[in-house]
């Protein structure tokens, strides 16, 4: 039998490419003849290499490109092994349609993007690596000819006297946080350091990808230099650890069982893993709840792998993955499976042809007019500033009605959700607790998440949501496929809106300093409303917490211009969880979060300074070490700084140990507001939402005069509250904070935030959703 088999690149590391490598033996094995079909550009040093290495050696096995089309549809049977590649199936089958083509899923399913279009109007048949998976894809995506069977496992070698250490875990995996979840182990460790006595704890990271500067930036961040270790020498003996949400098999996590070594695995957010190994001995399972995995980690370094465990799990290995029939029993499954097809079509996005062609010949076209202007004939000519002009003013024309009709193009889908808090700066604010009440009411709905870079990502994720890169391509098509668009400023200029979409702003605080056209600077103020207006037309829904608020936002935004708007006086979502988890549970779940500990005495003075313009190198004159000095000892500060300001993060967060000062990535403020006694600010509308919870609110005002004349504001907090100010003297302002434990700040919520109740959300949405 013929049979081919197309992947994206055998020559690279990963487990993908040794699943491939083991499939190609184990059919050579049986007679069989392969072909090979490799999507990434090689040469023959690259065969060469890979022939000697893995003893490739054949006259029945060749490598060709994947875009030989006539050998690749020449065959009995076509192995195609990642998702993506499916799409080749179409081609083939128009070529051959007597071959048998298989759908390999290599990847969790909750991973396979809806964008990718999987041809299975062309696929014969899928297979996936457990009976779970093999019943979620039949439902999903109503096809019936699906078959589970392990990735060949045939080059592992069985060890049989088991390993044991004290202290070294190791991870082997590639460096892509959404995948794979490294960071959780990294926390985890800081957790252990900060919470046990035990320090010696040795974490070794081994691979590689774009994670990798994440991954050293939170060594950094936890003071972990000694503890975790990323691309050193591996120890020989070491406990294997997988934090990865899904897996299908977890190649790692097998090799090192093999060897002989334990492993502390992440049972997956499917449970997929806890299906493959729970039989076996040296596999103890993680929960991703610090305090239980602290437990399993010490327990299971404490413990012995005794060699009568060691036995029972050589025989439950040889059983699962030592198959020689491998290639056979593969064909026999495969044969079983098409008795029963049914075919399914998806109406999946495409970008047009069309589309794709014309941007493609306007790109070719700057590339000539670039080669050309060095030319000596034309270099004159087309460097004319004119010239040169003319043609990018030309460019950008045809790019953007080009990129504009794709982006129309795009379906957008009623039960889609785009998130975005502060342009992806963090995930916090009214948008993450609507996001929240939308995952607990309408489980069919999906919820995307802007992110800005791989910190925010983690916080993202960390709520079971699915970050979407801010400003990528894929950002683009995503946005314009949700039909609803929940954001807390401007939204992205270049991806406008669609005619289907629904926008709902929520603003990001309450006004106290004026904005846009009530400013102050008749200059700053028309530039402001030139700019904000044709973004604030796209609004259908502005949330509110009162009346007063309304008006002040009326004022600012001009919002009579927008005749659709419909402004909704329900309160914040935000200020619902203040109102409704302002307990010491919800405490301690925060001080654990961002101190990975839990210390009851701890009390915490939260500082927030409002932003100015320019590059300031302090965020006040305040000596905050000397502050510390004359609070009790078990006072600690927390900074929480403006996003444009986070480069101040590495100064105040090296002050003292007392004083702490977070990645802005990871913070939700809300969260902070709960564990801190106090808050010291000076003109930040942080105070509306800090009011809820009658903390005193001391006020700084260094520069407030100066900031009246220049901005303005909407109303004397005096008149509307009590605010103590916030002596300048340190020993004074310790006092103050050590006397003022309570002010009633009731007068102000009925005057300015009545409309915050304990179910400001769930109305929104009840609004919202009826009437779309």
């Amino acid at each position: 039998m013929k049979i081919n088999i197309l992947g994206f690149n055998i020559f690279a590391k990963g487990g993908t490419s040794r699943s491939n490598i083991n499939l190609i033996k184990s059919f050579l094995d049986d007679g069989h003849e392969v072909n090979y079909f490799n999507k990434r550009d090689f040469d023959s040093k690259d065969i060469i290499k890979l022939t000697i290495h893995e003893g490739l050696y054949s006259k029945v096995f060749n490598i060709y490109s994947s875009e030989n089309f006539s050998k690749l549809s020449n065959g009995d049977i076509l192995i195609i092994t990642r998702e993506d590649l499916f799409i080749y199936s179409q081609v083939v089958k128009k070529m051959n349609r007597n071959i048998r083509v298989v759908g390999e899923i290599h990847g969790p399913l909750e991973y396979i993007n809806d964008d990718i279009d999987l041809s299975l109007d062309s696929i014969d048949s899928i297979r996936v690596s457990t009976e779970s998976i093999k019943n979620e894809f039949k439902t999903k995506y109503h096809f019936d000819s699906v078959f589970n069977h392990y990735v060949n496992a045939q080059h592992i070698h069985i060890h049989h006297k088991p390993s044991n250490t004290k202290r070294n875990l190791l991870i082997k995996a590639r460096f892509e946080d959404g995948i794979k979840d490294i960071s959780y182990a990294i926390k985890l460790i800081n957790y252990i350091k900060n919470n046990t006595n035990r320090n010696d704890i040795q974490l070794y990271i081994k691979g590689y990808g774009p994670s990798e500067t994440l991954y050293k930036n939170l060594v950094k961040y936890y003071n972990l230099s000694d503890n975790v270790h990323i691309n050193t020498k591996e120890p020989i003996n070491y406990i294997y650890i997988s934090t990865s949400p899904y897996e299908t098999l977890g190649y790692s996590i097998l090799e090192s069982l093999a060897k002989g070594n334990q492993a502390l695995v992440y049972r997956g957010d499917d449970n997929v893993l806890e299906e493959i190994y729970q039989q076996y001995n040296g596999i103890k399972f993680l929960s991703k709840d610090f305090e239980e995995d602290t437990q399993k980690v010490l327990s299971t370094l404490d413990s012995k792998y005794t060699r009568e465990e060691r036995e029972l799990d050589i025989k439950n290995l040889k059983l699962d993955f030592v198959n020689n029939n491998y290639a056979s029993t593969y064909l026999d499954k495969l044969s079983t499976s098409l008795k029963d097809i049914k075919k399914s079509k998806g109406n999946k996005y495409k970008l047009k042809k069309e589309h794709v062609t014309e941007l493609h010949k306007l790109n070719q076209r700057k590339k000539l007019y670039n080669k050309l202007k060095n030319k000596k004939f034309f270099k004159k000519i087309l460097n004319n500033n004119t010239i040169l002009t003319k043609f990018h003013q030309f460019y950008n024309y045809k790019k953007h009605k080009i990129e504009l009709k794709s982006l129309d193009d795009i379906v957008v889908k009623n039960n889609r959700v785009f998130v975005e808090s502060f342009h992806g700066n963090n995930f916090s604010g009214d948008p993450k607790y609507l996001a929240l009440k939308i995952k607990e009411r309408f489980k069919d709905m999906k919820v995307f998440v802007s992110s800005s870079n791989s910190l925010v990502d983690i916080e993202i994720r960390n709520y079971g949501f699915t970050p979407v890169r801010f400003g990528s391509e894929a950002y683009k098509k995503v946005f314009r496929s949700c039909k609803y668009v929940v954001i807390n400023g401007n939204s992205w200029d270049k991806v406008f809106k669609g005619k289907q979409q629904i926008f709902i702003q929520t603003w990001h605080g309450f006004p106290l300093k004026k904005m846009v056209s009530d400013l102050n600077d008749e200059k700053e103020r028309n530039q402001q409303l030139s700019q904000f207006l044709p973004r604030m037309m796209k609004w259908d829904y502005l949330l509110t917490s009162s009346n007063i608020q309304t008006m002040l936002l009326k004022s600012a935004f001009q919002l009579e211009e927008n005749h659709k708007l419909k402004i909704l006086e329900s309160g914040a979502p935000k200020n619902e969880y203040l109102i409704n988890n302002n307990t010491q549970e919800e405490r301690r779940r925060i001080q654990s979060k961002y101190l990975f500990k839990y210390n009851p005495q701890a009390k915490y003075i939260l500082y927030c300074p409002t932003w100015r313009k320019g590059k300031r190198t302090s965020l006040t004159n305040l000596n905050l070490i000397k502050l510390l000095d004359h609070l009790p000892e078990n006072y600690e500060i927390i900074v929480k700084l403006h996003p444009n300001e986070s480069r101040l993060r590495i100064k105040y967060s090296k002050l003292d140990p007392r004083i702490h000062c977070f990645y802005n990535e990871l913070v939700d403020i809300q969260e902070l507001y709960i564990l801190s006694e106090a808050m010291i600010t000076d003109y930040s509308s942080t105070i509306f939402d800090y009011a809820h919870l009658n903390k005193p609110i001391f006020l700084l005002q260094e520069d407030t005069t100066k900031y009246q004349q220049e901005i303005g504001f909407y109303f004397d907090l005096e008149e509307i509250g009590s605010f103590p100010v916030a002596s300048d003297d340190e020993a004074q302002l310790a006092k103050q904070l050590n006397t003022v434990k309570y002010i009633n700040y009731e007068p102000l919520i009925r005057t300015l935030l009545n409309k915050d109740t304990s179910r400001s959300s769930e109305m929104i949405l009840d609004t919202i959703f009826q009437m779309e």
